[in-house]
């Protein structure tokens, strides 16, 4: 689904949208219900000394992030229809720890550096994600459309160094396919979507629409485990505006590929999905480049 976290250029070198967090399966709508997933998320990226991040009311300069966020997920699958598709809803809520540390200076937008080589800890609630889908499937393909709001609910300060929320409010569409054979177990899946966001209101700064690419090749094997490789793609599409600082268009691209493990273990009727990704970030530019974990599980209620 989506929230902030993973960085990814516009204000802060990070989108709404939380990049690998959903990338197998991501066209498949399962059957009417509840469902429940907890993801725990880790992120570790830095920027080269050369490259100016727009960082609230001022310029970072030698970033380095990290995050470690509990992600909360309710989905609920309803019998409704629209156009022949399974209707559901869900809600993301992240809660965690940003550590962000300036190697370099901390540059305010009249040129002035200020705090050099300091670092900044924030715990509390992030921001929250809001979506509703339609899925639709026929065979061994399935596909799903999916409208995401995010709130700003998490942590912000504009003069401060570390936030676990954007304040800036954004709606995402994505549409999503994937191909699961019952007969060999190969899974093929890709999704493409587009955020566009709002007015960052205490900075005044416009982050760009951007847009997301993810796919994924699983291998599930039939006594539950299922192992492959996925990846994503990241493309700032226009650019940045408004604000105090003069840091230019600033769009910013990523691409980032690395294994996925899943088991799915029975108890009785109950079926529980444990899961683990890693993704290596390569190819950036305007952004912070690094490393992400996904730990998930996940669950029928």
């Amino acid at each position: 689904m989506a929230l902030a976290g993973s960085a990814n250029a516009a204000e802060y070198g990070l989108g709404n949208y939380l990049l690998g967090y959903q990338v197998s399966l991501t066209g498949f709508t399962p059957p009417p219900g509840f469902y429940f997933q907890n993801t725990f998320y880790l992120y570790d990226g830095s920027a080269g000394k050369n490259l100016r991040l727009p960082f609230g009311n001022a310029a970072a300069v030698g970033l380095r992030e990290q995050f470690a966020m509990n992600i909360t997920q309710i989905s609920w699958v309803t019998d409704l229809k629209a156009l022949g598709g399974s209707i559901g809803f869900a809600a993301v809520v992240p809660f965690g720890s940003d550590r962000n540390a300036v190697g370099a200076n901390f540059v305010g937008p009249l040129g002035v550096a200020r705090d050099p080589n300091v670092s900044a800890q924030a715990t509390a609630l992030g921001d929250t994600a809001y979506a509703v889908f339609v899925g639709w499937e026929e065979g061994d393909h399935h596909w799903s459309a999916t409208l995401t709001g995010f709130a700003p609910t998490g942590y912000y300060n504009a003069d401060a160094l570390a936030f676990t929320g954007l304040n800036r409010p954004g709606v995402d569409l994505k549409g999503a396919y994937t191909y699961l054979s019952m007969t060999t177990g190969i899974e093929a899946s890709a999704a493409v979507g587009m955020t566009f966001n709002t007015v960052n209101a205490a900075t005044g700064y416009q982050t760009g629409e951007e847009l997301h690419v993810e796919a994924a090749l699983n291998q599930h094997l039939p006594f539950g485990l299922a192992v492959g490789v996925g990846g994503y793609f990241y493309q700032q599409v226009t650019p940045d505006s408004g604000g105090d600082l003069n840091l230019g268009g600033f769009e910013g691209r990523v691409a980032a590929v690395g294994p996925q493990l899943a088991w799915t273990i029975k108890a009785g009727a109950q079926e529980l999905n444990l899961s683990a990704r890693w993704f290596h970030e390569f190819a950036t530019q305007n952004r912070v480049r690094g490393d992400s974990v996904f730990a998930s599980l996940a669950f029928r209620m």
